[in-house]
């Protein structure tokens, strides 16, 4: 079997001969191997070794090609791309229960951050969905947008969903915080695009005189609802005041009127709640690694999209959780929780054997 053994500083390739006598049934002159072995279903590869082409491929995003290039010019071994995909669907499925915490993890939580983002899969559109609590991070795969599967995952949800100003989410029978970003840079975008409508100019510094205090709030002290709350009479004066109090002229103000009237209930959700975000930018992150796969990739294989998602969940939330994903990969954990995490030398360290 050939492995890898990684150290503090480095890693070496070793081989592992298992060596037994086979033995042979009285009765029929059966032959088999001896339990120890026969458990390996002739493995050729360890798991430190896999756990490198996976660390490889889902991490830095190397295609299957440059990895047996890579293992060829580091350990001198051969490795085609056809056994490496092979690997990448062993090292999925051995981790499909620690996906399974993932989605327990992240359904219990009582913040839940959810996005969106389409991928070819050999020239067909596919939409994948990932929901995050900022800790855990897991990702779904479905042919169209359409958000049925979350009506039925969120049915007994009791927390708050966080999501940008996607019509499909509006359906979903939980509470819910729009992301005042998507609204600010809609707001931007358009203000540039229609320098001289005056009205829309003036609707524009009416939502950012209500924002600035509350922002300004969020950064002193923190998403804490005691603090927050009384802004809730300058959000219920924006209403009557610039929302229901004016009757816009233009297209665009009277299109952004509608979007404050549809979602009033949910634009000042975090006013109410402790540690409720504003913000949609932890799904944005957890989904970006994603988005610049897709641009190297151009699409997906269809056989191994699943496996994909399920491990670049688990990296995720290793880089949520401050742990390295090779790391938790080789040392066998089945929890990302539970795996502990190591300490990074900083520069000094290093520094330090060589003044």
């Amino acid at each position: 079997m050939l492995d890898l053994v990684f150290t503090k500083n480095g890693c070496k390739k070793v081989f592992t001969t298992s060596v037994g006598h086979r033995a042979y049934c009285p009765l029929c002159n059966f032959a088999y191997l001896p339990p120890a072995i026969n458990k390996l279903h002739q493995q050729i590869f360890g798991h430190a070794f896999m756990s490198w082409v996976t660390y490889q491929r889902v991490v830095l995003r190397l295609p299957f090609g440059v990895i047996s290039t890579a293992m060829h010019e580091l350990f001198s071994e051969y490795l085609n791309s056809s056994t490496a995909s092979s690997l990448i669907y062993r090292m999925a499925a051995h981790y499909h229960s620690t996906e399974k915490l993932l989605w327990q993890k992240v359904l219990g939580s009582p913040i839940l951050h959810v996005d969106e983002t389409s991928i070819s899969i050999r020239g067909n559109k596919q939409y994948i969905w990932v929901l995050t609590n900022g800790q855990h991070v897991v990702f779904r795969l479905t042919p169209t947008r359409e958000t049925t599967f979350l009506q039925e995952l969120l049915a007994g949800y009791e927390g708050t969903l966080i999501s940008d100003f996607y019509a499909g989410y509006d359906a979903l029978p939980c509470k819910q915080q729009k992301c005042l970003v998507h609204l600010i840079r809609d707001l931007n975008d358009d203000l540039w695009k229609n320098p001289f409508n005056t009205e829309f100019e003036s609707f524009v510094t009416s939502v950012r005189d209500l924002l600035v205090p509350i922002l300004h709030d969020v950064e002193k002290f923190g998403l804490k609802a005691r603090h927050l709350r009384k802004h809730k009479s300058n959000v219920e004066r924006f209403y009557e005041q610039t929302i229901h109090g004016s009757l816009p002229q233009s297209d665009l103000t009277a299109q952004y009127h509608k979007r404050f009237v549809r979602y009033q209930g949910s634009i000042s959700t975090f006013l109410d709640e402790n540690g409720t975000p504003w913000h949609n930018n932890v799904a944005e992150w957890a989904i970006r690694h994603l988005a610049v796969q897709r641009k190297i990739s151009g699409y997906f294989y269809s056989k191994g999209a699943q496996e994909y998602l399920r491990l670049l969940g688990i990296a995720q939330s290793c880089r949520l959780q401050g742990k390295s994903f090779l790391r938790f990969l080789i040392s066998g954990c089945a929890e990302v929780d539970s795996f502990r995490k190591t300490r990074q030398r900083n520069a000094e360290e290093y520094l330090a054997p060589l003044t």
